[in-house]
């Protein structure tokens, strides 16, 4: 039996096929998910997700020799439900993070801007671009017309970062002290904390893929699962608003081989 925190998704899952090929989390890689929001079932139900407003998140993760460092590069386009209108959130970054265990983000550039739900098209006065630097137990934020700091402590990750670092991970070993966390580059989350979840399988493309994952809460967010497979790729992270799972077709994340 799958894991409960699974039970949304295995349906959709057993749809897809797993990808194939080797992963070595330390190298470079690229990684692409589809992004589905999640959002309260009217019928009392439970939960429910909006595959009409599929969007997508791509990783890109570049070692950056004798910096003790790498770069990570995120396309994301997002859809918020419940806005009035609708809206799709469309940000790129680029982040220069410590090679170390939560993937510290050092310094970055964020570019994002709000898309119309009727056409696509810009919304007017949505554009904003933004860079940070990590240092002195500060985060320095600068973007057009103002800049302002936020007082961090160590160890500091990202909601992104956190995608990387997990796959680097030991096996059902997370960190034991607590973290803080900065969503999307942007608001600080305290006080979080990850646990290392049991084994579990689902059904993939016909075949049982064996998974582990860890589980993350803190104050700001909802708990979130992240769920690898056994070569340490991961394939799933969903809190209570959005959910990531792997593109399927893609066969090979490590680049180079």
């Amino acid at each position: 039996m799958s894991h409960w925190s699974l039970d949304l998704y295995l349906e959709y899952l057993s749809g897809l096929s797993p990808p194939e090929g080797s992963f070595e989390a330390e190298g470079a890689w690229e990684h692409v998910y589809d992004v589905f929001p999640i959002y309260a079932d009217l019928h009392l139900t439970g939960q429910a997700w909006s595959r009409q407003h599929k969007g997508m998140l791509r990783l890109k993760r570049t070692p950056l020799p004798g910096e003790e460092a790498f770069r990570l590069e995120v396309e994301s386009e997002v859809t918020f439900l419940g806005w009035l209108p609708t809206r799709t959130q469309r940000t790129t970054a680029s982040v220069k993070c410590a090679d170390d265990r939560l993937a510290t983000p050092l310094s970055w550039e964020l570019e994002s801007v709000a898309l119309s739900a009727e056409d696509g098209s810009p919304v007017a006065l949505s554009h904003m671009r933004e860079s940070g630097v990590r240092e002195d137990g500060a985060v320095e934020l600068v973007f057009e017309g103002g800049r302002r700091t936020l007082e961090v402590s160590s160890p500091l990750t990202s909601n992104w970062s956190l995608f990387d670092a997990v796959q680097r991970l030991p096996r059902g070993e997370a960190p034991g002290a607590e973290f803080e966390m900065l969503e999307d580059l942007r608001l600080r989350r305290a006080h979080q904390r990850l646990t290392a979840e049991d084994r579990t399988e689902v059904t993939m493309g016909g075949k049982s893929v064996p998974l582990y994952g860890f589980r993350q809460i803190g104050e700001g967010i909802s708990p979130t699962h992240y769920w690898l497979d056994e070569q340490g790729r991961l394939l799933l992270a969903f809190g209570k608003m959005r959910a990531y799972i792997w593109h399927d077709g893609v066969t090979a994340s490590t680049q180079g081989d």
